[in-house]
């Protein structure tokens, strides 16, 4: 049965043309019924496809929402497969599911102990896809070394690879020559993998394979794509927090020239204690997107307005009083005693920092597109996972299973973890089944801001004590947040012997993830704490940091994507950071440098901001410095990339972003109101450094901004004394400089 089954998959593969390597399939000459290899026959498609041409495609499994892992995860391949990486093609795989497992999809699904990742999100995908990408290209360079060894009958020690070739000697014959022999030879051992010292594509800057096509305007967005017989709609959706439509009157609406129907949305859940996975609202279904935009103005809508008219950020301002006041929290972690050494401590600080809603305001405002058949689903979306798309839409759909979806997802206009929801893909195929056609919803950019997933509003409250030396012996770290979210063992909490961690939590606006979820507010709150202590104890900020790393060394970090908090990895960034910034040169007059580090999903950051803050309170940001060290770098230009955009959201979050809230509805609809920071705003000059090692990678893209937004906060402070509380930065300046 064994040799069956491998026969089957290679006489496929040999029947295509080319050598396709789906998964290191060494396991097909093991004990096939061993839960190791259990996801054999899953609809996975190929990692890589080597062509008789000598044509080499590399296919990758996460969707790219522009961090670059269309780029960096084929890199990984050709590594250990040993090409010439600037000819190589890249595809997209299609979705995976297993067809016996049914609802679970392809959740925990394994090779080897590798999962085969087809989301992005959690800076997951490299660290997700590292080791089995790696097995994938030895591999297939394995069965062309062999097959090339019995051709030549020359001994498999003696056959050296070489960007797409095996050479012997002056002898060179291509891969693609040796596809068919390939595909057939059987491998007597475990593909040895290349040692870190051996890599010639991993760790080089290479420039991302989509670069072209979005150039020159090819359709790779779901907002480009089509399909046959398409029609278009947009949704009336309840401005209202969880509110309903109380009725509605479509007489003009379908009067609209293009309008062919009118359709009702509800709520999902109808449970409205629970956070909505879409909002109740109403659909217009159109030849095109112009005309059902008319036709939406055209309705007559009255709205229930729901038990949240009353909201307002004031008002949650004010339970967050509450909440601070009746001493009912949840403890997250502690140790020590904080209560005694507070109480002992030669100096004291008791400060509270803010931070309003956020929303994500990807450039791609949320979009998809559905055709739902009898028989079959057919998606293209621009989400950041398969797996949710595939399972929300059979809560709606319920009776279709995994294996009657065809989902298509394009390259993503950004994500930042608004795109894990996937409302408009719903949306579409209600809207799909409604008209007997497909059909595509496109999101306005009012539509995107009044009805985000945000991240949530909050406020940190600290309570800190120095001993006689300065350093800080007790910490009391209290988050009160419009949802359950903390960072639990991020820095400082395990480098102060006496710490209590407490969170309390009231949801209003529903919430998602956004680029570091709870890191990134995390960050700003504990870094500015740790600022202020070491002003405190009258220290330099960086040392002051430096020294706890070096005093506590590592400590226990038991949180997403890591297990311990490395004070070595610490050190080194913080180091980077501050030599590429000029930290400790002397500044002109109104110039002032701030740092931050922080550790987000298992990788390491650090940031060091210099700003000007003119008399008047004008403030200009006038270098940034970044680095990271998230494990083996695979594309260097693309973490530096990931740096940058993760600290200028950071900054732009900062310096103007807030989501007002007014009579229980969203108001802050469009960029006139949620200011994203200009070019003016950005850095003169901007270093981002990537540290260098041989540790298993972890992921880039939320990185950099949970230790920008402090480090900019601080060098405020350094620049004239005003010490930045609240979240944005607005015109706190002018106003603290002219009083």
């Amino acid at each position: 049965m064994q040799d069956l089954s491998r026969r089957r998959f290679l006489q496929v593969s040999a029947a295509t043309g080319a050598l396709v390597i789906t998964a290191p399939n060494f396991s097909f000459a093991q004990d096939m019924g061993g839960d190791r290899y259990r996801n054999l026959d899953t609809n996975l498609g190929f990692y890589l496809k080597i062509d008789r041409d000598n044509t080499i495609t590399i296919g990758y499994s996460v969707p790219d929402d522009g961090t670059g892992v269309s780029t960096a995860l084929p890199m990984i391949v050709a590594e250990e497969l040993d090409v010439d990486f600037e000819k190589v093609k890249v595809e997209k795989l299609p979705p995976l599911y297993k067809k016996e497992r049914g609802q679970r999809g392809h959740a925990d699904e394994e090779y080897k102990g590798q999962p085969i990742h087809q989301s992005t999100g959690g800076s997951q995908a490299i660290r997700r896809s590292y080791v089995m990408l790696r097995q994938a290209g030895a591999e297939a360079r394995a069965r062309l070394v062999k097959a090339a060894s019995e051709m030549v009958n020359v001994a498999v020690g003696d056959l050296k690879t070489d960007k797409g070739y095996i050479v012997h000697g002056s002898n060179r014959v291509s891969y693609g020559s040796l596809v068919d022999a390939a595909a057939n030879v059987t491998l007597d051992e475990e593909p040895k993998l290349k040692d870190y010292s051996e890599y010639k594509i991993i760790g080089t800057d290479q420039p991302q394979k989509a670069a072209t096509d979005i150039a020159v305007g090819n359709p790779i967005y779901c907002m480009d794509m089509e399909l046959p017989g398409m029609l278009n709609a947009v949704i009336a959706r309840c401005p209202y927090i969880d509110g309903l439509v109380k009725s509605y009157d479509d007489t003009a609406a379908l009067k609209v020239p293009g309008v062919r129907k009118v359709v009702r949305i509800h709520r999902i859940p109808e449970d409205r204690s629970k956070q909505k996975i879409i909002a109740d609202g109403v659909a217009i279904i159109a030849d095109n997107h112009w005309a059902a935009l008319k036709g939406r103005d055209a309705l007559d809508i009255e709205w229930d307005d729901s038990m949240w008219a009353h909201a307002d950020n004031a008002w949650i301002d004010s339970e967050f009083d509450k909440m601070v006041e009746s001493g009912d929290r949840e403890v997250k972690i502690e140790h020590g005693d904080f209560d005694a050494a507070y109480a002992a401590a030669d100096k004291t600080l008791e400060v509270a920092y803010e931070q309003p809603y956020w929303a994500h305001a990807t450039m791609e405002t949320p979009c998809g597109i559905a055709d739902v058949k009898d028989d079959k689903i057919t998606v293209i979306a621009g989400n950041q996972t398969v797996n949710r798309v595939m399972n929300d839409l059979m809560q709606v759909f319920p009776g279709y299973t995994h294996d009657q979806f065809d989902v298509t997802i394009t390259r993503i206009g950004s994500g930042f973890g608004r795109k894990f929801i996937v409302d408009a893909v719903t949306e579409a195929a209600l809207c799909s089944k409604a008209a007997g056609k497909p059909v595509k919803v496109i999101w306005t950019r009012e539509d995107d801001l009044e009805q985000d997933f945000y991240n949530p509003k909050g406020r940190h409250v600290f309570r800190g004590g120095l001993d006689e030396n300065g350093k800080i012996v007790a910490a009391n770290y209290l988050h009160c947040s419009t949802d359950n979210d903390f960072a639990q063992h991020a820095f400082p909490a395990h480098h102060i012997p006496n710490y209590r961690g407490e969170v309390v939590h009231k949801q209003v606006l529903p919430s998602g993830p956004w680029r570091g979820p709870t890191e990134n507010v995390a960050g700003y709150a504990m870094q500015s704490f740790v600022d202020e202590m070491a002003h405190l104890a009258g220290k330099d900020p960086l040392e002051y940091r430096l020294d706890m790393f070096r005093e506590t060394g590592d400590t226990p970090h038991p949180g997403f994507s890591s297990d311990f908090m490395r004070a070595d990895r610490f050190i080194n960034v913080l180091q980077i950071a501050a030599k590429n910034a000029g930290w400790g040169k002397q500044l002109p007059k109104g110039h002032g440098m701030g740092v931050a580090s922080f550790m987000t999903f298992g990788g390491y950051a650090a940031a060091v901001v210099e700003v000007k803050v003119d008399d008047d309170g004008t403030l200009t940001i006038v270098k940034a410095s970044g680095a990271c060290d998230p494990g083996v770098v695979i594309n260097p230009l693309g973490c530096k990339g990931q740096i940058e955009g993760g600290t200028l959201d950071g900054f732009s979050a900062a310096l103007g972003q807030k989501i007002e809230i007014e009579g229980g509805r969203v108001v802050t609809n469009n960029f006139d109101t949620y200011q994203m920071a200009r070019i003016a705003s950005a850095p003169t000059q901007f270093d981002a450094e990537v540290a260098k090692n041989n540790i298993e990678p972890r992921g880039m893209g939320e990185m950099a901004l949970p230790a920008a937004i402090p480090a900019l906060c601080n060098a405020i402070y350094d620049a004239c004394g005003v010490r930045i509380r609240k979240l944005p930065i607005a015109d706190q300046l002018e106003q603290a400089m002219s009083a």
